[in-house]
């Protein structure tokens, strides 16, 4: 059997972590995966100019991370998040380590570990998808903050129209509703 079939028949569900609306898998536990399965497995987090992250030209942060193992190799560019998953400029030493560590899931996902977590993830929301422009407008974070509190409904089962409207009658804030429905998803 193939090493990419070997691990992506891997049950990861029990090494992953909810985290707002995104689902991480532990990179130590990956890495032990990867190594008990292609023992000469080894990685690279790439170097740009002496520091760990490359920088575009509207000066965000991005890492690169190579996982090779069994001959083949899978190369991840990541883009450098701060601890509310937004893009960064200038970004800490924390912020760049969490970004390999990601980095390195994601490549090692490329050989079939825990691949499926990713599913999707390039894939548009139809539920919200706009007629292509030419230019698109930024959201505000009021439309941000309310199509995440429909993603946390609708993963529920409950209907969101029902939800906003019960939250209105209350008068209760759209960020007290998300912080209810982070609780129900943990």
């Amino acid at each position: 059997m193939s090493l990419f079939k070997t691990l992506y028949a891997i049950d990861c569900s029990e090494h992953t972590e909810k985290k707002g609306r995104f689902t991480y898998l532990s990179w130590t536990w990956a890495w032990s995966m990867l190594k008990q399965h292609a023992p000469d497995a080894n990685f690279e987090k790439h170097i740009f100019d002496g520091i760990p992250f490359m920088v575009d030209s509207a000066g965000y942060a991005y890492v690169m991370v190579t996982v090779t193992a069994a001959g083949e190799s899978a190369t991840e560019v990541y883009p450098v998040l701060n601890h509310s998953n937004k893009p960064v400029q200038n970004p800490s030493s924390f912020d760049v380590n969490s970004a390999l560590q990601r980095c390195l899931v994601k490549a090692i996902a490329f050989l079939g570990l825990g691949i499926y977590i990713f599913s999707g993830e390039d894939l548009p929301d139809v539920s919200h998808e706009t007629p292509p422009t030419s230019r698109v407008a930024p959201i505000s974070k009021k439309e941000e903050d309310l199509r995440y509190l429909e993603e946390l409904v609708r993963a529920k089962g409950h209907k969101f129209d029902e939800v906003i409207s019960r939250a209105e009658a209350k008068g209760t804030s759209i960020k007290r509703v998300i912080a209810a429905y982070e609780e129900l998803n943990k």
